[in-house]
């Protein structure tokens, strides 16, 4: 079987997702609200993804004992996850949020060894390590307020890092019985739902949708939430989690480039350092136990 589809398939799930932290920032400055922004993605996204499951996976069908999983690990991972990431983002600059949100595979780790008591190896040691360092880094940086972060915008984006390993941890066991692309599909569907309260709750906030905020999320809800999905599966089932994961360690690094180039996001040296430990430290956590889910933006 040819790598080169894989391989294609994987790069433009990385750019996709990584990109996706400076169109949500571009979104949040023209005045949409968080939750507002992130309904209208998935309201999209969610159409789109049954019709692929529809295509690709027709024989699926939601069962009594799945749908309470599904609800719930659709709340964490789309609700829930959504919730802090967005208000994250609207507080901090879109690099800065990218490399926060890079130590989900560490917090995941972290989680296993507390809940299931997982062995931790000596590299997996030192990666967490690493990465701890790196945050300690990135949040204790000089002149953040010049920078446009806050530490409120640190805490959101750590709540979503937690909201999203209770997200893989409710999912595991929902890969025994259904696809990938169902899987995803249903909990877009239930993570849908449960977001239109918090859309309903903003009205006082909406504002007319401008051309550019209005492209970039067409971009988030087909290229970031429906296509990119898509696109890892496919990776994932070609090429395995274990080749899969480096690249998906690299989406922050698109994220902090897209925060600078697009958006004009200065980073201090401390940034930087962090980053690159934050990266090493993530990097030897994945040798020895690949991303089991991808870190969406």
């Amino acid at each position: 079987m040819s790598r080169t589809r894989p391989l294609l398939a994987v790069w433009g799930t990385v750019l996709f997702w990584g990109l996706s932290f400076v169109s949500s920032k571009t979104i949040l400055n023209s005045g949409v609200p968080p939750m507002t922004m992130v309904c209208i993605r998935f309201v999209v996204a969610t159409v789109i993804l049954n019709l692929l499951l529809r295509r690709f996976d027709p024989e699926a069908r939601l069962r009594k004992e799945d749908l309470v999983p599904l609800a719930v690990s659709g709340l964490f991972g789309v609700t829930v996850y959504f919730f802090f990431e967005s208000r994250g983002i609207k507080l901090t600059s879109a690099s800065h949020a990218s490399l926060i949100i890079a130590v989900i595979p560490v917090v995941t780790v972290i989680a296993e060894t507390i809940l299931f008591r997982t062995r931790v190896s000596l590299l997996t040691g030192l990666g967490i390590a690493l990465s701890v360092v790196g945050v300690v880094f990135v949040v204790n940086r000089p002149g953040a307020a010049r920078g446009g972060e806050s530490l409120a915008g640190d805490l959101f984006m750590f709540g979503a890092c937690v909201s999203w390993v209770v997200y893989i941890i409710l999912s595991k066991n929902l890969h025994q019985r259904l696809s990938e692309i169902a899987i995803t599909a249903y909990q877009s569907l239930f993570g849908t739902a449960f977001l239109l309260p918090f859309a309903l709750l903003e009205m006082h906030q909406w504002v007319p949708i401008t051309l550019a905020a209005g492209l970039n999320l067409a971009y988030l809800a087909v290229f970031c939430s429906a296509l990119s999905n898509f696109l890892y599966i496919y990776a994932l089932s070609a090429l395995g989690p274990i080749a899969v994961s480096p690249y998906v360690n690299l989406i922050p690094v698109v994220g902090v480039l897209g925060g600078v180039v697009l958006l004009g996001e200065s980073l201090v040296w401390s940034q930087v350092v962090g980053g690159a430990v934050i990266l090493a430290g993530v990097l030897l956590v994945s040798r020895q136990r690949p991303a089991a889910a991808p870190i969406e933006g």
